[in-house]
């Protein structure tokens, strides 16, 4: 009797195991990739055949969710399928900005901020008597100087791209401050506590592509969304070794306090350096390749509103 009870409830099982192997071969698009089409669809009144397109370039991003890379694909189609009205819409102005969008502490939804308070209580309980009040003040800062640059750009005092070297001069600044502020053993801590965490956290996240976190395979999806020769890509790697090359002389220079640079001009200097790289990228870009990043950059902003783990 038992034989013929557990004969069918494994067969049950074994039916329900295959079922199961076969529905995973067809992956589901995650739910953001439909949301950010619904919110494209509504602003730019996409008809049927550009949100069908849309989805299926969408598709082809799938291993990297959720890294905005997943976009160049759909970056690529919009930029051969928009009309130029669609175009200059996507690519306006956009004062209705989250400061947890534009920042780092972004995608408070998806409890990302909660995640990174928790970090902030642990750095908190390793500092000293001393530290603490500097740390504070940092902070403080760093608040301040962001709600200033938001407020710059929504009260259009500020170009859009202008607004990301500012915002990425302060997160630079801050980061270098903390170097001064930690010890190497505090340092070294709270690097490895990090990364532990930010690996739990999006374990909890749900799925992710299995491409997300591989570096050199972003970077093919955008050489291959833009096409890029193999000159251009020398070219671009030329320029960014030495982009990095004069930030890392400058963080060196402003850790170390050898010319004692104020905080105002590290931020100053880190600003001129990025625009020089930029300037100098634009002139390798062609005009086509040019309006696909600024279409990419574009649907980051949006698909960052519904993704949980982004950067932008």
């Amino acid at each position: 009797m038992k034989s013929l009870y557990f004969y069918p409830l494994g067969l049950l099982l074994f039916l329900t195991g295959c079922e199961s192997l076969f529905h995973d071969q067809d992956v589901q698009n995650p739910p953001s990739f439909e949301y950010l089409i619904q919110d494209m669809s509504e602003e730019l009144s996409l008809d049927y055949e550009q949100r069908s397109s849309a989805r299926s370039s969408l598709e082809n991003g799938r291993d990297f969710f959720p890294d905005p890379a997943a976009l160049w694909e759909l970056a690529k189609k919009l930029q051969q399928t928009l009309t130029q009205e669609q175009k200059d819409s996507l690519l306006s102005r956009h004062v209705n900005i989250d400061m947890h969008i534009v920042s780092e502490e972004n995608d408070h939804r998806h409890a990302r901020l909660e995640h990174l308070n928790r970090m902030n209580d642990r750095i908190i309980l390793l500092m000293t008597e001393e530290q603490l009040p500097i740390y504070e003040e940092l902070k403080e800062t760093k608040s301040i100087l962001i709600d200033n640059i938001i407020s710059a750009y929504q009260n259009t005092d500020l170009a859009r791209e202008d607004m990301r070297f500012e915002m990425m001069s302060v997160m630079e600044w801050f980061r270098a401050e903390m170097k001064i502020l930690l010890t190497e053993e505090q340092e070294e801590t709270i690097t490895l506590e990090r990364e532990q965490r930010d690996t739990s956290w999006r374990r909890g996240r749900g799925r992710w592509g299995r491409l997300s976190q591989n570096s050199e395979e972003i970077k093919f999806a955008m050489q291959n969304a833009l096409e890029l020769t193999a000159d251009q890509i020398s070219s671009l790697e030329l320029i960014k070794d030495s982009m990095k090359m004069e930030l890392d002389d400058l963080r060196y220079t402003y850790i170390e306090g050898i010319d004692e640079i104020s905080a105002e001009d590290f931020r100053l200097s880190i600003i001129s350096i990025m625009k020089d790289n930029i300037d100098e990228r634009d002139q390798v870009y062609t005009k086509v390749q040019k309006e696909i990043i600024e279409i990419h950059r574009a649907i980051t902003l949006r698909f960052m509103r519904h993704v949980r783990w982004g950067r932008i």
